[in-house]
């Protein structure tokens, strides 16, 4: 009799492995380009808030967030920032995808203090926008 393993990262959409769909990803630029960088609350459909509800701790940002241009990865960072706020299912604490999202644009050099500073004002989460201290260790 063979006993196998059983890794329950597979099944985790915050683990790194996973990628995420790009029709999704194509959904979640769409929907976070269409909002106001200056409105407060997030305009989006029931069937989007769904959609792209796990997509919120979803491990695969940092792979996908790399063929992202940066105006993109900026306009989710504040769809996902908001949206966490407005929507109880994108609650995400640590493994928000704005951590993932703000990690590409500090290796491309494109993280600015004023974004830091909007992240924060705009959000409740501690762990906003660079995460739980214990993964940077």
């Amino acid at each position: 009799m063979a006993v196998d393993t059983f890794d329950p990262k597979q099944f985790d959409p915050s683990s790194a492995q996973s990628l995420i769909d790009e029709g999704l990803v194509a959904r979640a630029v769409a929907c976070a380009l269409a909002q106001s960088e200056v409105a407060a609350e997030l305009s989006l459909t029931a069937e989007d808030v769904g959609a792209l509800a796990p997509l919120a701790v979803h491990g695969g940002w940092l792979d996908a967030g790399q063929q992202l241009p940066s105006e993109n990865l900026v306009a989710l960072i504040r769809l996902f920032t908001l949206g966490e706020g407005q929507f109880s299912g994108w609650r995400a604490g640590a493994k928000s995808a704005v951590v993932k999202l703000v990690r590409v644009l500090k290796q491309r050099g494109e993280m600015t203090p004023e974004l830091t500073s909007w992240i924060k004002a705009n959000s409740d989460n501690r762990f906003l926008p660079h995460g739980d201290l214990m993964d940077r260790l």
